[in-house]
């Protein structure tokens, strides 16, 4: 079973290895271009939490799935429009399984709650499943300097978004917390 839960600073180390383990491709559409492991360290490093959210699916204590939010902060954006970028990967073995929409989807009511007016997924022409996913969240899919952008538009946050979060979060930590008390010691 998959735990979907927001990911804090201290489990950057999560981050880090479920990057590493994607292959080169994967690697390749999840940054636009090929990025070695130092750099991928480097990435996660460098993230700045308080302008980024990062939803992962868990199983058990292992992140096998990541949606990432971050506030893109456009120069020339109009003061108090709140733009964002997402970004999504799934390991092979949980593809097909909605992971990746069930992120997506994770990703937005954050985004929502947050503010944010315009979200873009840019992805690669190639990267034909998350076009797929993508066309059913966003109402604009165009062709720019060799990516695919898709527009969102999140709606404005209401009482029900904000509770839906809470809750969601609240049912996420019980979730992980059952998982760790249920796991029986290994034997061996």
């Amino acid at each position: 079973m998959l735990v979907f839960r927001k990911l804090l600073p201290h489990e950057s180390a999560c981050l880090k290895d479920h990057l590493l383990r994607l292959d080169d491709q994967d690697r390749r559409l999840r940054f636009g271009h090929a990025v070695s492991a130092e750099v991928i360290l480097a990435y996660v490093d460098g993230l700045v939490w308080s302008h980024s959210w990062i939803v992962g699916a868990f199983e058990g204590e292992v992140l096998r799935g990541v949606a990432e939010l971050r506030d893109a902060g456009l120069p020339g954006s109009r003061p108090g429009r709140r733009i964002g970028e997402l970004s999504v990967t799934v390991e092979p073995a949980w593809r097909n399984r909605g992971v990746a929409t069930r992120l997506l989807e994770e990703a937005l009511l954050i985004a929502r709650n947050r503010g944010f007016e315009t979200l873009y997924l840019l992805c690669l022409p190639e990267n034909q499943v998350m076009q797929h996913v993508a066309r059913r969240l966003g109402e604009r899919l165009s062709f720019r300097d060799g990516d695919v952008e898709v527009l969102v538009r999140a709606p404005q946050p209401d009482p029900l978004s904000v509770f839906s979060e809470m809750i969601g979060d609240a049912l996420a930590l019980w979730r992980a917390a059952l998982g760790r008390s249920l796991r029986l010691p290994d034997p061996h």
